[in-house]
């Protein structure tokens, strides 16, 4: 069937069954989990209503609203909790290349957790580490408490109202910016850059715009997000508003596909591959965007991947912005 987008517009035809299986392929959720048609409309539409309210907001009152949005998405949608299939989790996989990526810095500081188990891995391995989460629906109820892990609440922008400026060696985001207002990720980078020492560094990953849409707009075969992606970014573009943060030194990283990671954990970072991955992208922004999308998937064979994934470092001789 088509299902409705807005007036007089509708996207992809496909069956209940491809829908759903699409549905938990994109979500990690269990094969076996007994979802239906139905649930998957009612957070296609609960998240596209929640998605325009968040982009209508006012800045201040950005925070009150996005702690209600994603309440009321993780209660109304609780099997994107509850039926996400562990079984396939494997964190040495998943997170490994984080300890190369942070190696020297002790105090961590994430931003946007959900059920922390990068910063349960962190901590596993000697990191002292803060989580935080805009909701409790999302954050420190789903934590194992021997994780050894301090959970705050904020709201994942205004960091240094929350947190005491030149504190942390490293903060770490993975796929939370393109979640935030876009009139909000300036001030959240010279947030990060406040909270940060002198010398430290920001290790951020977040979904590919060309490779885009990732929210789950995806699964309704659409060419822009519509849904809770707020906005989803380039290299370039992640670059210069690093850069007007105070950030230096900005590098790239490659992380292997997992297929790849499981016989060989290849990854690596540098301001060459930088320069590479920002010319790749320019080369497909100038083609259309049935071609773009082709190349986009095609990617892996030319080490591009659908993901921004940047480390940047705090001056030595840095004083915070914020």
């Amino acid at each position: 069937m088509a299902y409705p987008l807005h007036e007089g517009s509708t996207v992809e035809r496909t069956t209940a069954n491809d829908l759903v299986a699409r549905y938990k392929r994109k979500f990690g959720l269990s094969p076996s989990y007994p979802l239906s048609e139905a649930m998957v409309l009612q957070h296609w539409n609960l998240e596209r209503r929640l998605a325009r309210e968040l982009l209508d907001s006012r800045r201040e009152e950005r925070w009150s609203i996005f702690e209600r949005a994603y309440t009321a998405l993780y209660k109304n949608c609780p099997w994107l909790n509850d039926a996400v299939d562990t079984s396939v989790h494997d964190d040495q996989l998943d997170f490994g290349h984080f300890l190369t990526l942070l190696r020297g810095a002790k105090d961590v500081y994430e931003v946007g957790s959900g059920k922390a188990r990068l910063l349960g891995f962190l901590a596993r391995h000697g990191y002292s580490c803060v989580a935080t989460e805009i909701t409790r629906e999302r954050g420190e109820r789903w934590t194992d408490e021997r994780a050894n892990v301090t959970w705050r609440c904020c709201d994942g922008v205004n960091l240094a109202e929350f947190e005491p400026r030149d504190r942390y060696d490293a903060v770490v985001s993975t796929h939370v910016i393109e979640h935030f207002h876009p009139d909000d990720v300036p001030t959240h980078l010279k947030n990060v850059h406040a909270i940060l020492k002198p010398g430290g560094r920001y290790v951020l990953s977040m979904p590919h715009k060309h490779a885009g849409p990732m929210d789950l707009s995806e699964v309704f075969g659409l060419d822009e997000p519509v849904c809770m992606h707020l906005r989803e970014y380039t290299w370039a573009e992640t670059e210069r508003a690093l850069a007007d943060a105070g950030f230096t030194g900005m590098k790239a990283v490659y992380v292997a596909p997992l297929a790849v990671r499981r016989r060989l954990p290849i990854h690596f970072s540098g301001r060459l591959y930088l320069a590479y991955v920002k010319a790749v992208e320019a080369l497909l922004g100038a083609m259309p965007l049935t071609m773009r999308r082709k190349l986009s998937a095609l990617g892996q064979l030319y080490l591009f991947r659908p993901e921004v994934f940047m480390v940047a470092h705090k001056p030595a001789d840095a004083k915070s912005r914020a």
